[in-house]
């Protein structure tokens, strides 16, 4: 009886046709694949270059925020204990913020996180923040992120800008516009995209000075002030920024991919059109295809019409799912572990008749695998092993080690895709 009542809940979760339900709470008794609020958070802050991370919890809370898109980043913790929970510990904080400003002199700002532990007993960061911000004469960001404060790491993301705005509201002052010039929100530098997407601008003339969180710290934040043209790459992650900048320094901005071939000229277009400097982008785009032309017809030849399954977070199923498409897959099964309905229908656009599920877990997994036989598995790390035992070749997204982005990165991407689907290894399960 259980489990029926447990199905009929996932029923709407699970859809042929339109959109998922979403943006819902993980029904109680699934092992849901979603990470916690905090995590959220360090996903966009943890790149901001010359800054300390402190977090006011126990220690395995920054044993688990120090690795983030499979890099390690240093962040301190206070280490509480039985002690601290029962008696508070916001004078150990104090201590912590104080010496941390001692050892690292050279860091721009501090951010201050307070986890499930410290929310619970009450523990008040802000006020901490305001008690030792003259003694330590550098800005200190309170990020609040306790793991019940949302159910996803999607609200995570969330209070993660509105961390990055407070600071930009209170150290960062637009003093003039330069001209031709962007920042991109919402894009992570993960497999060193931030380079690709900068030089192919640099091609048309467009300078490229903050990309948050990829390429950021302090310096950059205040020149990022005075760009012309925000990119927003990332809505989940980058959303409220740019509706920030927008009002407060009036910066205008447009949703961009550059996953895809399509996307990416379709993106070049626009800025260069926002600009005033159409007449340069045929000729960059004429000049990039040409040098990935030959190469990308050999890969597509071969992955051209195989299966595909892709289980991505948030707005990726919404960006990427096209490029997909374009490489020559045919998806079958599109699903995200905190997609929005945003996600879902910009994805439901690429695939009108592909099978759409929400917060998927592994048991659902599990069965897709059995039910569509995929030729690819494209997921996170969590459903890696899981489709090798099942003798699915697996590309992981963030990808490890070159950029997707653009041309260069199209053909990336279709080359990982030619290796792990053809790769002879599967012949021998």
């Amino acid at each position: 009886m259980a489990i029926k009542a447990f199905l009929e809940q996932r029923q709407g979760h699970i859809v042929q046709s339109g959109i998922p339900q979403c943006s819902r709470p993980t029904i109680p008794g699934v092992m849901s694949q979603r990470a916690c609020t905090y995590y959220g958070a360090r996903w966009v802050l943890a790149p901001v270059r010359n800054s300390t991370h402190i977090v006011h919890a126990p220690a395995d809370c920054a044993y688990y925020g120090q690795n983030v898109r499979k890099k390690n980043y240093l962040i301190l913790s206070t280490d509480m204990n039985e002690k601290d929970v029962i008696f508070g510990a916001h004078e150990k904080l104090e201590r912590c913020i104080e010496e941390a400003a001692k050892i690292f002199p050279e860091h721009s700002m501090i951010f201050v996180y307070s986890t499930c532990t410290s929310s619970q007993i009450g523990e008040d960061i802000k006020w901490v923040v305001e008690r030792v911000k003259e003694k330590v004469q550098k800005p200190i960001i309170p990020v609040e992120v306790p793991g019940f404060g949302g159910f996803s790491q999607s609200d995570g993301h969330h209070i993660a800008q509105r961390a990055i705005i407070s600071y930009l509201s209170e150290y960062c002052r637009k003093e003039s516009t330069q001209p031709f010039s962007v920042n991109i929100i919402g894009e992570y530098n993960v497999a060193g995209e931030t380079i690709v997407v900068k030089k192919l601008l640099e091609k048309i003339g467009i300078k490229v000075i903050c990309s948050y969180t990829g390429n950021c710290d302090a310096d950059l934040m205040q020149e990022s002030t005075s760009a012309a043209l925000n990119l927003l790459v990332c809505k989940s992650s980058g959303l409220l920024l740019a509706q920030f900048m927008r009002e407060k320094y009036s910066i205008p901005f447009v949703d961009v991919s550059f996953y895809g071939l399509s996307n990416t000229i379709n993106c070049l277009k626009r800025i260069s059109k926002f600009f005033g400097i159409e007449h340069k982008v045929e000729m960059v785009i004429s000049e990039e295809y040409e040098k990935i032309k030959d190469k990308l017809e050999k890969y597509k030849k071969k992955i051209f019409g195989k299966k595909a399954v892709i289980l991505l977070g948030g707005s990726r199923i919404g960006f990427m799912t096209g490029a997909f498409k374009e490489a020559g897959l045919e998806i079958c099964v599109c699903g995200s572990q905190f997609g929005c309905n945003i996600d879902y229908e910009a994805a439901r656009f690429e695939l009108p008749s592909a099978l759409f599920i929400d917060d998927f877990n592994c048991a659902e997994i599990e069965e897709i695998l059995l039910r569509i036989k995929p030729d690819v598995f494209i997921g996170g790390t969590r459903e890696w092993y899981l489709a090798h035992k099942f003798g699915v070749p697996f590309l992981v997204l963030p990808q490890e080690t070159k950029p997707y982005a653009c041309f260069e990165g199209f053909l990336n991407m279709c080359e990982d895709l030619y290796k792990e689907i053809l790769s002879p290894v599967w012949r021998l399960i």
